[in-house]
């Protein structure tokens, strides 16, 4: 079914297509909402805090969570001062970072600043952490509100920015922080479209040059389960890989909803995972994830894609999917189902599916298939050719155990003053998500170097 694009409103721009035809999602944030110009001002005394947190050093234990939370507690007790850390974005996300960095940093860590576009989030989370984390959070912890809420944290003597705002506002908020100094942690996906991404990029690279730490939020790799079956795969348990399946089909998206007088600016950004601008995708902002454990388990990149996608009617309950610019623009314009094909070039075949649907087969899981066997990498599991189990990872299921293991590993890096960037890796498996979403969009085959000429 034809699926007609929303003629949204200024400022929202319309959609650019790429010079070979692909009518792409390369769509820039509203400048309006970012005409600032952060400059790098530190005081001297910030300078010697972050040194002498740097000269202190932290020890973690290799991969056990009790022992990542030890060496984070630990650290304290020698580092004199604790590591600063402020969050843009106080949604579900950055809630769940917020626990975790807390939980294995201990009395190492201290929260100083919340910024979120909406006051309602920020003081949710502020009294959330208050409550669970009452000696953690600064007394005068700042609590911004407003689009440019983000400035007030930029200009705090935060060492450490966690961004987990709306995917389209990240290169911005990314190029605050790191003209601001800061040691950063973004969320997945570094962006909502291909621009956003060479932006990130070319970022990450300035950071790495000023001595600032950039983690990106794809926990799983820092999951012992994953990381067990990959080296297995590696060591060579199931042949030469020649096809792989992954699947992220979970239940459907609520309609949004307009609260009092929101304007369509206040609405769209509430609900940005319904619009492409803000969002990218359900493809791009969450199964990116399994898509980034198929990249890490194949090493390597697509060259091709070809797919199809669409709407089944998530945007209301036993109703028909919305047909109309007015009608798409009040229930959101992206995709809640998406089959893709990707080709690489050895020769394997990655079959891709995501959907938002209620009522329907629910799985997430990445499944690699070689000459000699399988693996269910999300299981930690090796199977023979017939079916019989070869090898199972002594891990059990943890995705909280994960994102505490990640959250250990950003503070060692800052503690050990290691200039770490995630952001090479975490690029690629951004715009492999982006060129699955340009072929269902397109109903063409997109090729690799076409989509990324330009990051």
């Amino acid at each position: 079914m034809a699926v007609a694009r929303a003629n949204f409103p200024q400022p929202f721009p319309p959609p650019v297509a790429y010079d070979d035809g692909i009518q792409g999602n390369r769509l820039p944030a509203p400048t309006f909402l970012f005409p600032f110009s952060m400059t790098r001002n530190e005081s001297s005394s910030t300078v010697g805090r972050r040194n002498f947190i740097k000269d202190s050093g932290l020890m973690i234990a290799g991969g056990a969570i009790a022992g990542a939370m030890a060496a984070g507690q630990a650290a304290s007790a020698n580092a004199g001062e604790p590591i600063r850390i402020a969050f843009v974005g106080c949604g579900r996300r950055g809630r769940a970072l917020a626990e975790a960095v807390l939980k294995v940093g201990g009395d190492s860590v201290r929260l100083t600043g919340l910024a979120d576009a909406f006051g309602s989030q920020t003081q949710a989370m502020y009294r959330s952490l208050k409550g669970r984390f009452p000696d953690a959070v600064d007394p005068n912890c700042i609590r911004s509100e407003g689009l440019r809420s983000f400035e007030k944290i930029m200009r705090s003597d935060a060492d450490l920015v966690y961004l987990a705002t709306p995917p389209v506002y990240r290169p911005d908020h990314f190029e605050a922080a790191v003209q601001s100094g800061k040691h950063v942690f973004l969320e997945k996906p570094l962006a909502a479209d291909v621009a956003g991404i060479g932006r990130c990029v070319q970022l990450a690279e300035k950071a790495q040059r000023e001595g600032l730490a950039v983690h990106v939020g794809f926990q799983r790799r820092h999951d012992p389960r994953y990381r067990e079956v990959i080296d297995q795969i590696r060591r060579g348990a199931i042949g030469t890989p020649v096809f792989a399946r992954v699947f992220c089909n979970v239940g459907s998206l609520r309609r949004p909803e307009r609260v009092g007088k929101q304007d369509d600016l206040q609405f769209q950004i509430r609900h940005w995972n319904h619009f492409r601008w803000t969002g990218g995708d359900f493809l791009i902002e969450q199964h990116v994830s399994g898509l980034d454990v198929i990249r890490w388990a194949l090493d390597g990149n697509p060259v091709l894609a070809q797919g199809q996608g669409g709407w089944t009617g998530h945007h209301a309950a036993g109703s028909e999917a919305p047909t109309t610019p007015s009608e798409e623009s009040a229930s959101g314009d992206v995709f809640d189902h998406h089959s893709i094909e990707f080709e690489f070039a050895d020769g394997v075949h990655v079959l891709s599916q995501c959907r938002r649907v209620s009522k329907a087969w629910n799985h997430t899981g990445e499944h690699l298939h070689g000459t000699e066997g399988r693996a269910d990498l999300s299981a930690g599991k090796i199977f023979a050719k017939d079916g019989s189990l070869l090898w199972q990872s002594e891990h059990s299921a943890a995705p909280a155990a994960a994102t505490l293991a990640q959250q250990a590993a950003v503070l060692q890096s800052i503690r050990q003053g290691e200039a770490v960037s995630d952001v090479a890796e975490a690029s690629q498996s951004c715009l492999f998500a982006m060129l699955g979403q340009a072929a269902t969009e397109t109903g063409k085959r997109v090729r690799w170097d076409r989509l990324v000429k330009d990051v």
